[in-house]
């Protein structure tokens, strides 16, 4: 048995070889419709990688990824849309395609200077709220989902990417330097390794969770759009419940 999954492994990887180099192989953004051959390089430090950035709007792994789900399985309602640290490659187009557009961060450039864990927005009027990579940033990330849920309408939705590199969360109290947290969490302004128990957190506030996988829309996709890095390959959904 272990010998024909050696084989099948094998085989797989050639076919996927072949398609590298075949013509077949250009690369999509769904973002902003520029095709090539390849992605250029992307990332920083431990963390740089070829193929993976956008020419034209700069999307990364993750954002293409973000935009398939919202674009794809998932109706959003975009008629109030709260954008925390706004990412320039989705930004504009959430702004776009949104009725009532909102970018917020703390340090950033954006429409209005505001914490996360203390919104100054009404209870129950956001349709939509998009935080991506955002959570493994604030120290009190349960406050955060708090005031997720209280500004979110019932039913609303809350688009959540985080790093995740484990099944369970770690967290180190005692890492309080940039050196400590960059050995401890990989990079100096994280505050934890999020692991898929990142839901309960979320499920314990009232959240309703879907979990969508970059696998889950197949290979030729997958290769196709740029989708895949090794710790950002989930889109939470999570609902208020009504």
């Amino acid at each position: 048995m272990p010998s024909l999954i050696k084989k099948h492994i094998r085989r797989q990887s050639r076919r996927v070889w072949e398609y590298l180099r075949s013509d077949k192989h250009v690369r999509l953004c769904p973002i902003c419709s520029w095709a090539g051959k390849q992605f250029t390089t992307g990332g920083e430090g431990t963390k740089l990688r070829l193929d993976s950035r956008c020419p034209r709007c700069g999307s990364l792994e993750r954002h293409r990824l973000a935009y398939m789900v919202a674009a794809g399985p998932e109706k959003l309602d975009y008629s109030s849309v709260l954008h925390v640290a706004p990412e320039q490659e989705l930004s504009k187009w959430l702004c776009e395609i949104s009725n009532n557009y909102l970018s917020i961060d703390l340090y950033a450039e954006a429409m209005a200077n505001m914490d996360i864990t203390n919104l100054q927005i009404d209870s129950d009027s956001q349709s939509l709220v998009w935080a991506s990579h955002v959570l493994e940033h604030v120290i009190d990330d349960r406050k955060a989902i708090s005031e997720i849920y209280r500004v979110l309408v019932p039913g609303g939705k809350a688009l959540i990417q985080v790093p995740i590199w484990r099944l369970e969360t770690f967290e180190d109290i005692t890492a309080t330097t940039p050196e400590q947290r960059a050995r401890s969490f990989y990079q100096q302004d994280h505050v934890r390794l999020y692991g898929l128990d990142i839901k309960q957190r979320f499920e314990n506030q009232g959240f309703v969770t879907k979990l969508h996988r970059a696998q889950d829309f197949g290979p030729s996709l997958l290769l196709k759009h740029g989708l895949s890095f090794a710790s950002t390959n989930e889109v939470f959904i999570f609902t208020k419940s009504t």
